[in-house]
């Protein structure tokens, strides 16, 4: 609890986000921090040493969690001097009161690791929390957490921050804790009947297309006949005041390159305190189908060529690394957009500034470059805010004050009510892009500035290099993101019956870079090193000794990419040192070993030259064939438990995993903690040693057990994960 003589003349609220969320809830809560009287500054972790992180005195934290419980890109090199500050001084951060927002999905392991690991760090090293920590699940619905987190903190801030007293603005935050929606219940089922019926027709229209045109519009299938019931709705989501002005300029933008950011230049020349993770633009130099035309997921390889000027990057990466990329929104998507919002062409590409409406809030950071160099609106939607991402509440409750339909008003305050969580969720399942929600709600026609201010920065996406260093090339495999979801409509005609529509979807980057390959010439794009984070690398083998430590690789489908690196990288390290003799063991799985059997003639390669000493490659397709390990990999890790289990235990060896989170990840996990209480009830004597690695914990250990408990063989698995034992690599 804090101390009753602290009082703080100032708040930070500060961030760590991989995808954009944490920055826009940050963001938001600064925001009402500021329209509520308190002095505050809104920043990135990594910007650590531009605020002055070890003066401050009171903080908020908003934190991502992304892979295997890793911190966000943008707070790497914040952990380091966390560390080192806490290492060197157990009261480093005596001074500091803060809160924590954690957000995360308990689909993965290590839910909301940064946030835990952040608050245990700061806790040791003297600070103290002002208001419980909040941790967020993605998986049920971060709302849930979020906004009655976000409610209970400004009492808690209030005892320890100076406010400048109760302002009109918020004045208005309580009043709209209750909404009363005024509907007629006929009314509100005839207009939910024809909303119904007209989303049937359309998906009628496209029946049998599963590529839509590239504008086409795809229709929500959203239920609302609870209002009818609801006399009030309540906990609605406050909205926000507008924070962002739009000058324009009557000339146009300069013609420029359409496949990366018109920015760029800005970037390449940037200064990261790690030279090799400064951008540059990379040529695609080929690239190669790897499935079959038949097989369900279309995987490409493409070759980027390094330019000369890339010299920052010589040296500096290694195979496991990854690498992000600079992409896009479709730009048919855009187009469709501008039209939607009631934008000309000319209007659309003519120079542009952002400005701050209030001096005391800034902008959002993606947007804050366009205060200071005038671009495009149409090059700012391109390229800077993300149209594709799942819709939050403060977005929503901002489009209900600009529609011209009352309809259209109360059933988007209706969706940010506690009372339509469930149609809330309906919407955000159905992953429509910001054009899909306008067109849902047809007389929502937002100011173009309001709505880039309320979407959350596009973020680069990240691939795996699957070769090792040696030339100019970094290769990447992935699958080209574009699928369809089949929705049920719900319809208040009987003599219809059950109807059905599907709807498309598609990725921002992988159709992109596909459509870019395509082309005659050869396309530069922008990319740049990821900082790797999690030392997802081999183990040091300058000196390779006669018995090495083993390796297990376990990579279904595009996970497989970083291994080919590691293959490739072994290989060359036998050349130089041939009387090693290292054991390296893949687990690979697909679903048919004729369609999408990824780098087959490179892993057979590796098995013919006893680079790769054992290989079980899973097909869950046609798991009763010869060649088949198993369905999936997990199963062939049961199938070959004690002697995994013995390369763990015996011979110290590590593990790495890479691939799905959701799915793949979080089984094969289930299964080596599986594995290890198997193994232990068979060889009681390594419970012991076992159980005296764990770290200390509240409850009571028995040393002299006999078996192994499965939370403690997870705790087990945390440990290795610790040690750089326990490697893994996963993404969403």
């Amino acid at each position: 609890m804090p101390s009753s003589d602290f009082v703080d003349s100032h708040v930070a609220f500060l961030y760590a986000s991989q995808t954009g969320n944490a920055e826009s809830i940050c963001y938001n809560i600064y925001e009402t921090a500021v329209q509520r009287g308190f002095n505050a500054t809104y920043n990135v972790l990594d910007d650590y040493a531009k605020f002055g992180f070890s003066e401050l005195r009171t903080i908020v934290f908003v934190v991502s969690t992304t892979g295997d419980g890793d911190p966000p890109d943008n707070s790497a090199r914040f952990w380091r001097i966390l560390r080192k500050a806490t290492r060197s001084d157990k009261h480093a951060y005596a001074h500091l009161r803060y809160a924590i927002l954690g957000l995360g999905d308990t689909n993965y392991s290590n839910f909301c690791n940064t946030a835990q690991r952040l608050d245990k760090q700061l806790e040791e090293a003297g600070a103290r929390t002002f208001y419980k920590k909040g941790l967020a699940d993605d998986a049920t619905g971060m709302e849930e957490v979020v906004e009655p987190w976000i409610d209970g903190l400004w009492a808690a801030l209030s005892q320890v921050a100076k406010c400048k007293g109760d302002s009109d603005a918020a004045k208005t935050v309580e009043a709209e804790k209750d909404v009363e929606v005024e509907k007629d219940v006929e009314e509100a089922a005839e207009a939910l009947a024809e909303l119904n019926v007209e989303a049937a027709d359309n998906a009628t229209s496209t029946e049998g297309s599963v590529e839509p045109a590239p504008h086409e519009v795809q229709p929500l299938v959203l239920d609302f006949r609870p209002m009818a019931q609801t006399p009030s709705i309540t906990n609605v989501a406050r909205v926000t005041a507008p924070v962002c002005t739009a000058t324009y300029e009557d000339t146009p933008v300069e013609p420029h390159s359409p496949d990366f950011p018109p920015w760029s230049a800005e970037l390449i020349s940037s200064h990261p305190s790690d030279p090799s993770l400064t951008p540059f633009l990379a040529t695609i130099a080929s690239s190669t189908q790897m499935t079959a035309p038949e097989a369900l997921k279309r995987t490409l390889l493409i070759d980027l060529e390094l330019p000369s000027s890339a010299s920052h990057v010589d040296g500096q990466w290694r195979a496991g690394d990854a690498f992000n990329i600079y992409a896009p929104n479709h730009a048919p998507l855009v187009r469709a957009l501008l039209d939607r919002l009631q934008i000309s062409n000319s209007d659309a590409h003519k120079h542009v500034r952002l400005t701050k409406r209030n001096p005391s809030i800034e902008l959002p950071a993606h947007l804050q470059r366009f205060s200071n160099t005038s671009s495009s609106i149409y090059d700012i939607l391109v390229w800077s805010v993300d149209l594709c991402a799942h819709p939050r509440k403060p977005l929503l409750r901002a489009l209900a004050e600009y529609c011209n339909e009352k309809a259209d008003r109360e059933r988007l305050l209706f969706i940010c009510s506690r009372q339509g969580l469930k149609t809330f969720e309906a919407l955000r399942n159905q992953t429509p892009t910001v054009l899909d929600v306008l067109h849902a709600f047809p007389s929502c026609v937002p100011p173009v500035e309001r709505l880039i201010e309320l979407l959350p920065p596009l973020a680069p996406r990240s691939y795996s290099i699957c070769n090792a260093p040696g030339g100019n090339v970094w290769k990447i495999a992935f699958n080209v993101v574009e699928y369809e979801l089949t929705l049920d409509v719900f319809s208040l005609d009987e003599e219809k019956g059950a109807q059905s529509v599907r709807v498309s979807r598609r990725g921002v980057c992988t159709p992109w870079l596909e459509q870019l390959a395509q082309t005659q010439e050869k396309p530069q794009i922008l990319v740049a090193k990821r900082p790797n984070i999690n030392a997802f690398h081999l183990p040091t083998t300058s000196d390779l000794k006669p018995d090495p430590q083993p390796v297990i690789m376990i990579g279904p489908g595009t996970g497989v990419a970083p291994f080919i690196g590691f293959l490739e990288q072994r290989a060359h390290e036998l050349q130089l040192h041939p009387q090693s003799n290292p054991f390296m063991w893949l687990l690979f799985g697909c679903r048919d070993a004729t369609l999408d059997y990824l780098f087959k003639s490179d892993i057979q390669a590796h098995v013919d030259s006893n680079v790769l000493t054992r290989l079980s490659a899973c097909f869950s397709r046609n798991a009763g064939s010869f060649t088949s390990a198993g369905k999936y990999v997990q199963d062939a890790l049961l199938a070959n438990q004690n002697e995994f289990a013995e390369l763990m235990l015996q011979k110290n060896a590590v593990l790495f995993v890479c691939g799905d989170a959701k799915g793949m990840g979080k089984d094969v996990n289930d299964t080596v903690a599986r594995i290890l209480c198997n193994y232990v009830e068979q060889h009681p004597e390594f419970v012991r040693p076992l159980l005296q690695a764990l770290p200390e914990s509240k409850l009571p250990v028995d040393l002299e057990a006999k078996v192994l408990t499965a939370p403690q063989a997870l705790q087990v698995l945390m440990v290795w994960s610790s040690e750089n034992r326990y490697v893994r690599d996963l993404w969403a």
